[in-house]
């Protein structure tokens, strides 16, 4: 295909080695098996206020700062406006008219978007002849308005990181049944296989956001249950309320003081806070077992992804496109039920020769979700698409 391709990274996100979320590592990591066959996108990211945007290559567009929502009377006139036109926030549509401004320089076939379908459709109007793709990661809900104009304009390539999600798509925009095109995520698992654990007192650990829809809780209330019957194990949990950030909010205190409780069981629990990108394998070689509990509908979790092919057994609760992509490879339970999760822990704690098979299987199936079928897939729907 031409190497003519940009991704523009999400409106609400940034693109650094140690301050993005998955959409950052979706785009690098695809970009980087789009080089391997001779294509060099461009990235467009908006600035972050601190860490510098990098990649390899250096071909990436760094917007300049977006002003924040306006307050006061000024800012009820901004949401009024809002209302009127269908964009989700202000600085959306100042994103946007920079990225549109970004590509009217360039030559290019093919604009891939993620998680902006206002984006989408606005681009589309300015470019007719170029190829739109949206990424889906997540159920993104536009007004009425950009939902109409979605759905009505056909040019625009709808790709989501699961089946869950792309049928969730295709309802909530009303599309026809199969519009959406599949593209799982991938993973590197070179990266995260290989690792020798020792002998030693099985460690259940924990990766991503210490959110309320991460389901922490969840985990920390499991191992509560686990504590009670007397099983040895400790725990590590690593990531931070916002890649790289801590902010202190409610949610977190309820975690802190679940952690001194077990603590004072005497179960050990290792707080790693947010880790960079290079130090994530690390940090799982350091587990036994990995466990996803989100009490929401992920999508495609690369922490599940990165948890198999670090050759774990998985444990996650049964949401969203979890059950695709562990497709038999791990244990699944139903979301916020502590005693379940404690069930499947319990047998793999009691079982070592247990632990290394559901941990072979983990990663025998992470081996089939590599970024460069991801990247070959994004590949052939745009070859698909070809005008």
């Amino acid at each position: 295909m031409s190497s003519r391709l940009v991704f523009v990274n999400n409106s609400r996100e940034t693109f650094t080695p140690t301050h993005s979320g998955a959409i950052a590592t979706c785009i690098r990591s695809v970009s980087e098996r789009a080089l391997l066959d001779g294509v060099r996108p461009t990235i467009i990211t908006r600035a972050h206020s601190s860490v510098l945007q990098t990649v390899p290559w250096g071909s990436t567009v760094v917007l300049p700062a977006i002003p924040s929502p306006r307050s006061g009377l000024v800012g009820n006139v901004d949401r009024a406006g809002r209302r009127l036109t269908g964009w989700a926030r202000p600085d959306q549509r100042s994103y946007a008219k920079e990225v549109a401004r970004v590509l009217r320089g360039e030559a290019l076939d093919s604009v891939v978007l993620s998680n902006d379908p206002e984006l989408a459709v606005y681009l589309r109007r300015r470019f007719p002849t170029v190829r739109v793709v949206h990424w889906f990661h997540n159920l993104e809900v536009s007004s009425d308005r950009f939902r109409r104009m979605y759905a009505a304009d056909s040019g625009i390539i709808s790709m989501a990181v699961s089946a869950y999600l792309a049928r969730a798509v295709e309802q909530v925009y009303r599309l026809t049944p199969g519009r959406v095109q599949v593209n799982l995520n991938g993973v590197d698992v070179a990266r995260f296989a290989g690792a020798e654990r020792p002998e030693r007192v099985p460690v259940i650990g924990f990766v991503g956001r210490i959110a309320v829809e991460k389901g922490v809780d969840v985990l920390l209330d499991a191992a509560t249950v686990i504590s009670d019957r007397g099983i040895a194990f400790s725990l590590q949990v690593t990531g931070d309320t916002n890649w790289g950030e801590r902010h202190r909010n409610s949610y977190l205190d309820s975690i802190e003081a679940r952690i001194t409780s077990l603590r004072a069981r005497g179960v050990t629990v290792n707080m790693l806070g947010h880790v960079t990108h290079a130090e994530l394998p690390a940090a799982l070689a350091a587990s036994d077992i990995h466990v996803l509990p989100s009490r929401w509908d992920e999508p495609c979790a690369l922490a599940l992804l990165e948890g198999m092919a670090s050759g774990q057994p998985v444990v996650a609760s049964a949401t969203g496109g979890s059950p695709e992509i562990l497709a038999g490879s791990g244990a699944l339970f139903s979301r916020e039920d502590p005693r379940a999760l404690a069930g499947d822990l319990e047998r793999l704690l009691r079982d070592p020769v247990l632990r290394r098979r559901r941990g072979v299987e983990a990663l025998v199936r992470a081996q089939e979700l590599t970024w460069q079928a991801t990247w070959q897939r994004l590949d052939a729907l745009l070859e698909g698409n070809s005008r």
